[in-house]
């Protein structure tokens, strides 16, 4: 068995080897830090709120405060209850992402992107994922980014799931 003094020696060789072959910014761009040494707080949300997609017009702003610049997602969780793994997202929201004051992107989200099962139950989704997107946004926004979600067209599907329903924002994936 490899002691883990000799695997961080040589993780801080290899390291040392690609910056100084030039290809430093590569390995940052591919999360290698966070692959090798993960924060325990990597995944947590940076907004979690009641958000009520089964409502038209139903608008709210989050400012958005990032801790790690990876992919993030947009997506909801069901905290009373399971959503059946043959849901399909029905409804229509609005996402419009500022830098500040200005709009830098907006998009209309028709369907989820993917989806998570519960605890190794293949009959429901954990969460469900709208939108995924890069912090630093555009590759340059990185602070007072604020994201604006409005509801087109409401999911009625999720009406029964009431004040459960929680949008998140957060860490989706290190690729």
């Amino acid at each position: 068995m490899v002691k883990k003094k000799n695997l961080i020696a040589v993780f801080f060789f290899v390291l040392f080897l690609l910056t100084s072959l030039g290809v430093w910014n590569f390995v940052t761009d591919k999360h290698i830090l966070y692959l090798v040494f993960p924060p325990k707080d990597l995944y947590e949300p940076i907004v979690k709120d009641n958000f009520l997609f089964y409502e038209k017009g139903f608008t709210k702003t989050y400012s958005l405060q990032p801790k790690y610049f990876v992919s993030h997602n947009i997506g909801f969780l069901i905290e009373s209850g399971n959503l059946s793994s043959k849901y399909k997202f029905s409804g229509t929201v609005k996402v419009d992402f500022y830098w500040k004051d200005k709009l830098l992107f907006s998009k209309e989200i028709t369907s989820h992107i993917s989806a998570a099962y519960s605890n190794n139950d293949l009959k429901h989704f954990s969460d469900v994922r709208l939108l995924c997107f890069e912090i630093p946004f555009q590759g340059k926004y990185a602070n007072e980014i604020s994201v604006r979600l409005t509801v087109l067209e409401p999911d009625e599907n999720l009406k029964q799931y009431g004040d459960s329903i929680k949008l998140f924002i957060g860490v989706g994936s290190l690729e």
